[in-house]
């Protein structure tokens, strides 16, 4: 009986490790989106003209991938 509950707890997933995949996920889009409009900046009704210095996709983007990085090596299965 000890044998089975092991291989069913070896076989549960973390769902913050899910999250992690996701905010990677998001996050990659992100950078490529932002360095995007770093090169080809959108129109001023898209975004607000103080922002368009701060290219917050870019930083969003980076901020999620690192935190997305870290979620999924933290958590991942089989640790």
């Amino acid at each position: 009986m000890k044998e089975q509950e092991r291989e069913v707890e070896s076989a549960e997933l973390s769902i913050w490790f899910f999250c992690g995949i996701l905010m990677l996920a998001y996050g990659v889009v992100l950078v490529v989106t932002g360095i995007a409009e770093y090169n080809h900046p959108p129109a001023n009704e898209v975004l607000l003209p103080w922002l368009e210095s701060l290219h917050p996709t870019l930083w969003w983007g980076v901020l999620l991938t690192a935190f997305g990085g870290v979620y999924s090596v933290r958590f991942r299965p089989g640790r």
